[in-house]
Order: structure tokens, then C-alpha cells, then sequence
């Protein structure tokens, strides 16, 4: 049984951290090294807490609309609002502006189920607790398994407009949260304890959910739409891929990344035009950038390098993160839109890059704001201190 479990283990994919680094992790985590001690206590804390919470399911609250099917993920355009002049006529667009009463339910749950599942299956596998596991296991099959809670395999009728469209491709963007997901469910599979046929009946409907995201007329537009959505349709694209094996469409992803979605995104002086014609220019200039980086990470855990890749103007993404720095440090000195507060929840992604691109200054700007506690950053400042240790840079 001990053999068959290293087997298994072995032909895991990892999609955001490489078993390279998550080991010696695992490794040093055991022998109490000093640089994981925060990261650790912030970790326990967070799956301590998802113990207490859920289980999940898009069936539990839904819509007013009895004709869509309960199991049918449903989520409403959030700046969208009802026009004052045309009672119960079709919605008008106001950007940047969250309408405080549309459905919001779904959406809701299935990021609270992402974050748990990834939360329980990092703690699960970094801290060797099996409490964590069989919770994560159990949320798992509530969301995607059991026939009376389980979603269908699609995004179809996400962020739909009443009186307008019941559902469009830029809600494919609602299942960015499956990547976090699927890497807590690797970290799960490779403790060895995630019963062998929920690992299949999650695979299988990741398959269904990757055929759906590469062939329904709404995932396409979003693949087009030139701006954020499509960022986040590739890294979405790539992360579903590498869970489910599926090489070439990895393949495909990486490609459209690198010959479509950063040339054709990015300016010279590392500006993003889609990004900052926008209301909340700021915030969705580093939404993209989020993008752009967690596909990065995802090819170089497969043995790719994007982090080089060019704009047509000669741009890389070294040279978007320089552009976007000095209004990260001080969004007050942004003179383009942005109606809202800017949060710096994202910003993970300077991170990934100083990873990525063995550049030690962005990782100290990372470290430089105050961070939301939760396992998500808890495993980034991991992955860094990992990264420090090994040599790449003496830690301060």
C-alpha cells in the first residue's frame, strides 16, 4: 500500500509550487526552521478555521429564475444596475460601480470553496494533520461530486445582465478561484489519503469543465475579449490543463500567452490601455498583471519560461511591474481613474516575478505592505523563504 501511495504521489501534477519546492518545504517545516515559523502559525490558524466552516454547494441558495437548473452555477454582472427610466426594463452599465442587490450567492460559495479546499490541503500536506485533509476531501465532494450538491461543469450562465443576457463570457473570470482549488487538491492527493475514486470523479469533471472552457461560444469570446478576461481565461485554461493532463492544451495556453496575450496587452512603457481606460484603471492594471504572473508561475513549474516574453513594443513584464511600482507604493499619485480605494490583496504577484525573474528587489517590495492573513500568502512567503534559503538571495 506504502508503494502504491509513492506511485500516485509520483504522478501528481503540481500546477503553482513544483514538488522541488514544496518538499524541502515540507522538510523544513518539520525541522521547526526559523523562516517558516510565522508562515506556519498563520497556516494552522487559517485551517483551523475552515474546520469550522462550510461544506459549499451552488444548490444551497439560488436565484429567482426557477427555469435554471439548481445545480447551474448562476452569478450576476456586478456593475450592472436597473434604469431609473425604464422600470423593469433592461439593466444599464455603470463601471466600476458594485450594485450592492445583485445574486451574489454562488459566486460567494465557490470562493469560499476554493479558498477552504486549498487552505485544508496545504495544511493537510505541509503540516502532516489528517483532520485537515479529510475536511478538504469532504468540501471537495459536496462542490463537485455528490449528485444532489454538485455544480455542472460550466460557466454558462455567470455574470448574466437582467433583461440583457443570462449569461456571458466575461463570467468565465468567476472561476479564476479554481486554481487555487485545484493546487490545495494536489497538495491533498499527494498526502495520499484522498480517496482514489473522488480523485477520478474530480478529474473527470475538470475535464468536462476544461472541454467546455475551450470549445462554448461564451468561454471563446472571453479567450478574445483583448483585455483582463483573457489574461485570466489563459491562466485558468493552463491551471485546469496541467490538473487533468491534458499536455496539449497546456501547450496551447502557454502559446497564447506568449504570442497573443502579453504582445498584444502591453505597451512600451509597460502600460496595459484596456486595463486603464477603466474606472478602477489602478486596481484593474494589477488584476491583469496577477494574471499574467500566475501563468508565468504555472509554465515554470512545467519547465517553461514566460517571464521574458515581449510586447510588440519591446516591453516584458519586468518592465509592467517598474511602470506600476511607484503608484503600488503610493496609489494617491495615480492620475488616470480609480473611484475606489486601491487594495494591495493581489500583489502577490511581484513575488512570483522576483521568483521568476531571480529579481530579489521585487520580492522586498512585496514584503513591504501589510498582507492579509490566510494559508494563500502563508504558502508565498513559503515558497520565498525556500527560494532565499536554497541560495538565491542571503535573507536580511
Amino acid at each position: 500500500m506504502v508503494a502504491a501511495s509513492l506511485v500516485r504521489a509520483a504522478e501528481i501534477p503540481m500546477t503553482i509550487i513544483s514538488e522541488d519546492e514544496a518538499d524541502p518545504i515540507h522538510s523544513a517545516i518539520i525541522r521547526k526552521e526559523a523562516w517558516t515559523a510565522d508562515s506556519v502559525r498563520r497556516l494552522r490558524a487559517a485551517a483551523e478555521k475552515k474546520l469550522r466552516e462550510g461544506p459549499w454547494s451552488v444548490t444551497t441558495d439560488r436565484p429567482a429564475d426557477p427555469k435554471i437548473d439548481p445545480h447551474e452555477y448562476y452569478s450576476e454582472a456586478p456593475y450592472w444596475w436597473p434604469d431609473p427610466t425604464k422600470p423593469g426594463g433592461p439593466y444599464v452599465r455603470r463601471d466600476g460601480q458594485f450594485n450592492p442587490a445583485r445574486f451574489t450567492a454562488n459566486k460567494e460559495a465557490l470562493n469560499a470553496m476554493c479558498d477552504a479546499v486549498f487552505t485544508l490541503g496545504t495544511a493537510a500536506f505541509l503540516l502532516d494533520d489528517t483532520r485537515y485533509g479529510k475536511r478538504a476531501a469532504r468540501d471537495i465532494a459536496v462542490w463537485f461530486i455528490n449528485p444532489r450538491t454538485r455544480m455542472n461543469p460550466n460557466l454558462e450562465d455567470s455574470q448574466a445582465i437582467p433583461g440583457v443576457s443570462p449569461g456571458r463570457g466575461a463570467g468565465v473570470i468567476d472561476g479564476r478561484a479554481f486554481i487555487r482549488a485545484i493546487q490545495g487538491m494536489e497538495f491533498l492527493a499527494q498526502t495520499g489519503a484522498w480517496d482514489p475514486r473522488e480523485q477520478a470523479a474530480v478529474t473527470k469533471w475538470f475535464q468536462d469543465y476544461l472541454r467546455w472552457l475551450t470549445t462554448s461560444q461564451n468561454a471563446l469570446e472571453e479567450k478574445v475579449s483583448g483585455n483582463n478576461h483573457a489574461s485570466w481565461w489563459t491562466a485558468q485554461t493552463a491551471a485546469v490543463a496541467t490538473f487533468v493532463g491534458d499536455k496539449l492544451t497546456e501547450e496551447m495556453a502557454f502559446k497564447y500567452y506568449r504570442e497573443r496575450i502579453f504582445p498584444r496587452q502591453v505597451l512600451a512603457n509597460g502600460s496595459a490601455p484596456r486595463e486603464e481606460a477603466r474606472t478602477r484603471s489602478l486596481w484593474y492594471s494589477a488584476f491583469n498583471l496577477e494574471a499574467f504572473t500566475m501563468t508565468c508561475r504555472i509554465a515554470e513549474v512545467r519547465g517553461v519560461n514566460l517571464w521574458n516574453v515581449k510586447a510588440k513594443g519591446g516591453a516584458t513584464i519586468a518592465k509592467v511591474i517598474d511602470y506600476l511600482q511607484p503608484y503600488f507604493a503610493d496609489p494617491r499619485t495615480w492620475r488616470k481613474q480609480q473611484i475606489s480605494d486601491f487594495s494591495n490583496d493581489n500583489l502577490y504577484c511581484l513575488a512570483f516575478a522576483g521568483m521568476g525573474l531571480k529579481r530579489p528587489d521585487y520580492i522586498a517590495l512585496y514584503r513591504k505592505w501589510e498582507r492579509p492573513e490566510g494559508a494563500w500568502l502563508s504558502l508565498v512567503d513559503l515558497m520565498i523563504g525556500r527560494w532565499e534559503a536554497a541560495g538565491h538571495q542571503t535573507r536580511h
